[in-house]
């Protein structure tokens, strides 16, 4: 486990290679951690530093606080006092200039510049006391890392949707220097082939041992699996997910008997796959999601939970938002405690979303009994009945589907927002409609390129719905 030490002498090796400037000229991000000399890892001790920094850098208030605003959007918070503009996050029309976007932006670059100069530093090298065995895994997490920067820059900031599309993101595979050219979006498509070898090469990635801290071969295959979902590759993200799900099994990886038992275990719970380190008060989470539960929850958890359980209407409730979303307190984030040491983590992939993942592939591909089959076990652990899935037509599969995985991962990673993206674009399924009504607007199905970035990047261009709604 990681040590209160080594967090402390990661941060010491920061401050002593990086410099203190986060921003520059390329992309208008110049993130720290990047190395300058080529001796720099000396040892072992300095390499896996240096990976405990990329790590750190889920914890940052970055990317913790854009949870806040994405939670409005989606409709499971109803206001925030830490996301800057929480009226234009539910309105669904950010500005540029949002700072919550650009912190959120440069700390996905940020990752992904790290990554980079820890791979180019250490690929070739032979430090001391480092094995051939251990630099692959390091290098395997550094990949890793570096790829699940890039899909969450696609898919918030890129139209994921279109692979023929030209607005992708800017990719970057060495580090970022002061001195860069300045660097055009590449198209959707060579955003997805770059991810996609990136995860070949975090293959190298240790083994599963039930670690939600370290990225490990499951994380990388169910990070494949909702890449190739998003891609809309529905029989590989079916293949690729059973694949995850029996590899977690096999190491250890269930469903808990009780939903609320994952959040009282965090980062420990056996359904937990990827989920940062943090032990209080020295590593905790940048934000303060417990605090704007008081300011109520949105109507749309209330009405997708309402709807999942009966009649709409007639008061009766998925047992998960029962559970989880009580007054003045949101179940998911209940870890604060001196006592114990234990803190609140960032839910970035659990176990339920494997098997969400292959009954979504598995419908699409018109499989109806196969996701049926997966999407059984999460109902089961909710509550929901062993044929429940059996009265499920052909044709409402897809939408309860949706229905589950927003129950089942709300206020934990958005990921509800980009299923709405998808289901749009897919489907044609008007989430603003009457009868539905989970969201206020889908007039932008992606978030806006910050103006400072802009402004550090003569060929990085607008969103066009931005630039149309500017207009």
């Amino acid at each position: 486990m990681t040590t209160h030490r080594n967090i402390l002498l990661t941060l010491l090796v920061s401050l002593t290679l990086s410099s203190c400037n986060l921003l520059g000229p390329v992309d208008d991000i110049q993130p720290d951690f990047v190395l300058t000399d080529d001796d720099v890892i000396t040892d072992s001790n300095s390499a896996e530093y240096l990976l405990n920094g990329i790590y750190s850098r889920y914890r940052e208030r970055s990317l913790a606080s854009m949870r806040n605003g994405m939670f409005i959007l989606t409709g499971t918070l109803n206001n925030t006092t830490v996301a800057e503009g929480a009226t234009n996050f539910r309105e669904n029309n950010l500005r540029p200039q949002n700072n919550t976007v650009l912190n959120y932006y440069t700390g996905l670059y940020a990752i992904i510049n790290q990554s980079n100069s820890l791979i180019a530093n250490l690929r070739d090298a032979h430090p001391k006391g480092l094995t051939e065995a251990r630099k692959g895994e390091i290098l395997g997490e550094a990949y890793f890392h570096k790829a699940f920067a890039e899909f969450m820059l696609l898919r918030s900031f890129g139209e994921f949707w279109d692979r023929s599309s030209d607005y992708g993101v800017v990719l970057y595979n060495e580090p970022a220097r002061g001195n860069d050219e300045a660097k055009r979006r590449a198209p959707v498509e060579e955003c997805y082939t770059q991810i996609l070898s990136d995860l070949d090469e975090a293959a190298a990635a240790p083994a599963y041992d039930g670690r939600a801290y370290r990225v490990n071969g499951v994380t990388v295959q169910m990070l494949r699996a909702r890449v190739l979902l998003y891609m809309g590759r529905f029989a590989d993200a079916a293949a690729t997910a059973r694949t995850a799900i029996a590899d977690a099994t096999a190491g250890g990886a269930s469903l808990e008997t009780d939903y609320l038992t994952v959040f009282a275990q965090g980062f420990s719970s056996p359904e937990t796959l990827f989920a940062p380190y943090v032990s209080y008060p020295l590593e905790t989470m940048g934000t303060i999601l417990t605090t704007d539960v008081n300011l109520g929850y949105g109507t749309t958890v209330s009405r997708i939970a309402d709807e999942l359980a009966g009649t709409t209407g007639d008061e009766l409730y998925d047992a998960r938002y029962t559970a989880a979303f009580q007054p003045m307190s949101l179940r998911k984030y209940v870890l604060n405690n001196a006592t114990t040491g234990d803190n609140n983590t960032y839910y970035f992939m659990r176990l339920p979303e494997l098997y969400l993942i292959l009954a979504e592939a598995e419908a699409r591909e018109g499989n109806y009994p196969q996701a049926r089959a997966a999407l059984q076990p999460v109902a089961t652990r909710a509550g929901y009945a062993e044929d429940y899935t059996d009265g499920i037509a052909d044709g409402d599969l897809l939408l309860t589907i949706f229905r589950h995985k927003y129950m089942e991962l709300s206020a934990e990673n958005y990921e509800e927002w980009y299923d709405m993206v998808r289901y749009y674009r897919l489907d044609g399924t008007d989430f603003t409609a009457t009868g539905l009504g989970y969201t206020q607007s889908m007039q932008h199905l992606v978030l806006p390129i910050p103006t400072q970035a802009l402004s550090g990047n003569s060929l990085l261009v607008q969103n066009p719905t931005y630039e149309i709604s500017n207009h």
